[in-house]
This record gives C-alpha cells, sequence and structure tokens, in this order.
C-alpha cells in the first residue's frame, strides 16, 4: 500500500516551487500532467456521460499558477495550514504515485539545501 501523500504546513511554500518547477520546466520529467489529464478522462467517461469536458495537461498547470497566484497575492488569506491542504488538494488530482515519490525526493533536496544555508 502507497504511502499516504502529506505536505507539512511549514514546507508549503517549498512544495509549491517544487511543483511549479515540475510543471513548467521543459526538461523536467518529473511531473506528467498529460498522463495524469488522460487517467483523469478515462475515469470521467467511465463514469459518467460521454460529453464531459476533456482535462489537458494545460489545466493542471493553469490549475496550479491560479492556486499559486492566490497564495501569492493574498497571503495573510491561507495560513500555512491551508496552503499545504490547498497543494495537496492539487496533487491528488494532478500527480500520479511515481511522480509523487520524484516530488517529494526533490523537497527533501531543497530542504537539505535550506538546512545548509542556514548553517553557514
Amino acid at each position: 500500500m502507497a504511502r499516504k501523500r502529506e505536505i507539512v504546513p511549514s514546507e508549503a511554500q517549498l512544495w509549491l516551487g517544487v511543483l511549479l518547477d515540475a510543471a513548467f520546466d521543459p526538461t523536467s520529467r518529473t511531473l506528467d500532467l498529460a498522463r495524469s489529464a488522460e487517467i483523469a478522462n478515462h475515469h470521467s467517461q467511465a463514469n459518467g456521460p460521454r460529453d464531459a469536458l476533456r482535462l489537458t495537461a494545460r489545466d493542471g498547470k493553469t490549475q496550479l499558477l491560479a492556486l499559486a497566484g492566490d497564495l501569492t497575492a493574498y497571503p495573510e488569506d491561507y495560513s500555512d495550514q491551508r496552503q499545504a491542504e490547498l497543494l495537496l488538494a492539487w496533487s491528488e488530482r494532478w500527480i500520479q504515485p511515481e511522480d509523487w515519490g520524484r516530488l517529494a525526493a526533490r523537497v527533501r533536496k531543497r530542504r537539505q539545501k535550506m538546512r545548509q544555508r542556514g548553517g553557514e
């Protein structure tokens, strides 16, 4: 059984950076939004009307950008806990289990770099 996904509230901004990098870096193979869209579309067609909206990778990027815009423009409206909840909700929809592991590894690397810089 896969481990439950978690974003530590104090690391929500770190996760946001990793997610944005993975979603928009054309050289990154860490996150496959097109595959997530295909899976969601297949699931939607199997469980509902055939005329449901079809998702694309662009939809995932647009939703992430909208979330990042709100978290950046209105930081006082979102506690660390709420930021983590919103990022996790986006992740549950758009990130496949194998992608989650790679993203978590990137977060660990960035966390380690931050600690090294803080200790200098």
